[in-house]
């Protein structure tokens, strides 16, 4: 059956809120309107998505996906449930925020995700409210040839500061299917919210994710991105710099290895003045992967001193790999300092010498190589937990 109007009837629309209802049938209309994108869309003219057929994986997975781990002791106010719970317990908060940053009518796999998605996460954290230990929310694949849409919808009261944890796992990794993993982020004022996701879908899977956070005044996002999984990836990774004084920092990781495609698309967006960005992309590629990265930094008319960096750096392990970055700026103020830059190469040749006289064999040497290239965004995860984490997946797909 494909994903239409039945489908939503019988799969998802139970037990929900009218409003939530309407939202979600108005994603299907749009979802049913939108061609699938074509290579004369110059964000699609690189990614190829003709060989996939969403209706063959319109079977849901559901809330038994998603696992959460609360810290000890959560302070008094902050709410932590799955996101169908919140919708109907904590409308006030849901309703306004809800796909107010990832619009349906994007494209049709933005549609799609709208109008499905299950098994989702909302967090808030009330003004003032300060959590130590990490959330984790884990989202499961239990089979294959199915859809598994989580949506994570995180608001941060003024001076708020806690860490998020997102995993997308896959219980076998050969599975196929289709499989997303967007996220919203509200950052009040003041407020410093520190975010983590773990792409570890299976081998064949189709995933497309989109994750936009909006940064008020004087407050910081840190959202770091590692994709490993899935046969074809696109992320979009944005933040929107609203408020006077507002930093965010886009971090990710990305290891591509047999077939695999990845696509990043980025967007550094710095609506008002006194603002600062800081991206590092870095991934390295091996055997017949691809991968495309493709960022804007826009400062716009009325954002003077801002402070933009990008930078995308690509190590290419195969001479069958290969890998596209287009670094993009779109300045509409004069009083601004912006960097941008990406390299694209594989292992210096000197340095494997330099290894290899001293006795360390070409595979070893190749991997203190590729550890030393993540390194430094590594050292950048907000925290322990997931810094251990991500150290330990690259290792077993570098090993």
């Amino acid at each position: 059956m494909p994903f239409t109007l039945e489908t939503l009837e019988k799969s998802v629309l139970q037990g929900e809120p009218d409003w939530l209802r309407e939202r979600r049938q108005s994603a299907l209309a749009t979802y049913e309107r939108l061609p699938m994108p074509s290579k004369t869309d110059e964000e699609w003219r690189r990614t190829d998505v003709s060989g996939f057929n969403p209706a063959e994986f319109s079977t849901l997975e559901h809330q038994n996906g998603l696992k959460l781990e609360r810290p000890s002791g959560l302070p008094p106010g902050v709410i932590l449930e799955p996101l169908r719970v919140a919708a109907k317990e904590h409308p006030d908060l849901v309703e306004p925020r809800l796909f107010a940053l990832l619009r349906a009518g994007r494209d049709r796999f933005a549609a799609l995700h709208a109008a499905f998605f299950t098994g989702g996460t909302f967090l808030y954290v009330p003004d003032g409210v300060e959590i130590d230990e990490p959330i984790l929310g884990q989202h499961f694949s239990h089979e294959g040839n199915n859809s598994v849409l989580p949506h994570t919808l995180i608001v941060a009261g003024r001076g708020a500061r806690f860490n998020y944890l997102d995993e997308y796992i896959a219980e076998d990794d050969a599975e196929a299917g289709y499989r997303s993993g967007s996220t919203e982020i509200f950052a009040g004022e003041g407020s410093q919210v520190g975010y983590v996701a773990v792409q570890k879908w299976g081998r064949h899977v189709w995933h497309f994710a989109d994750q936009r956070a909006e940064v008020q005044k004087d407050a910081a996002v840190k959202m770091f991105n590692v994709t490993l999984g899935g046969r074809f990836s696109k992320n979009r990774v944005e933040a929107s710099l609203v408020g006077q004084g507002a930093e965010a920092e886009l971090k990710a990781i990305y290891f591509a290895s047999g077939e695999q495609f990845f696509d990043f698309h980025t967007l550094q967006d710095h609506q008002v003045g006194n603002t600062r960005s800081d991206l590092l992309f870095k991934g390295a590629l091996q055997d017949t992967a691809r991968t495309v990265y493709a960022g804007l930094i826009k400062i716009e008319k009325h954002a003077a001193r801002s402070d933009a960096y990008q930078a995308n750096r690509n190590l290419v392990l195969s001479d069958e790999a290969m890998a596209t970055s287009i670094p993009m700026l779109e300045i509409d103020n004069n009083d601004v300092r912006c960097t941008h830059g990406a390299t694209v190469g594989p292992v210096d040749p000197d340095h494997m010498f330099y290894l290899r006289s001293r006795g360390i064999p070409e595979q070893t040497a190749k991997r203190m190589l590729i550890q030393g290239f993540f390194g430094a965004v590594l050292e950048r995860i907000p925290f322990e937990q997931a810094r251990n984490l991500v150290e330990a997946e690259l290792e077993s797909r570098i090993g």
